[in-house]
């Protein structure tokens, strides 16, 4: 089979960065969280959730207290991460996949947030992936995008695959969705990637971005 990166994933490096990264799930404080608030800010009540890439579904567990009658389901490539999960947040739906092949029905979720997934994603996996996301979101839906920010395409060596040469790609992944105009750009804002504070004398290519997006596939038509 050909090297990929989702190969490599789903091998041993979504384990190793949920190893890596795990003290996230300990100092994780909903009140602090990017995208739940944007989800009170512009007061959208969620039904049904789906998170790409969700770790061991802390964000989820989040969102469940604060949205008790919302159902909510998260993917990850991440063995570990979903038996971790599955232990501590039983609330939780877990799949463990990848954004290419999603294991729900179409128009299921009303809220769809991708977490530093796009950037990672096989070039050639991409657009199937994109399609997918907007399979099961509804219309009058929203997504969420938190990544890198970038102003233009740049490719970067991935550090974390060992076997084969992999890259990281960076681009503004919601241009994807508002050029199709079936998407209307909410918000958008940029943090430090470190601080995850707000830094204009930052390297404007170690942004991090939130966006949210609604799903109207009429509202462009006029």
């Amino acid at each position: 089979m050909k090297n990929n990166q989702k190969k490599a994933f789903l091998e041993y490096e979504a384990d190793s960065w949920f190893e890596r990264n795990k003290s996230v799930i300990e100092n994780y404080k909903v009140e602090k969280d990017f995208v739940t608030d944007l989800l009170i800010k512009y007061n959208i009540i969620p039904e049904k959730v789906l998170e790409i890439g969700c770790s061991a579904g802390y964000r989820l567990n989040g969102l469940k207290g604060l949205y008790p009658n919302a159902d909510v389901y998260g993917i990850d490539p991440s063995k570990n991460a979903i038996s971790y999960g599955k232990e501590l947040f039983p609330h939780v739906h877990f799949d463990r996949t990848t954004a290419d092949k999603l294991p729900y029905k179409t128009n299921q979720f009303d809220v769809v947030i991708v977490g530093f997934v796009f950037y990672v994603i096989d070039r050639e996996l991409l657009l199937t992936s994109i399609s997918e996301i907007d399979r099961v979101l509804s219309d009058k839906g929203f997504l969420i995008i938190v990544d890198f920010f970038s102003e233009r395409a740049l490719k970067n060596e991935y550090s974390h695959i060992w076997d084969f040469k992999a890259y990281s790609f960076k681009q503004k992944y919601e241009s994807v969705f508002t050029e199709s105009h079936l998407y209307q750009l909410m918000d958008k804002s940029t943090v430090n990637h470190q601080t995850k504070k707000p830094d204009v004398l930052s390297d404007f290519y170690d942004l991090m971005s939130v966006t949210l997006l609604k799903k109207d596939i009429h509202a462009s038509y006029k």
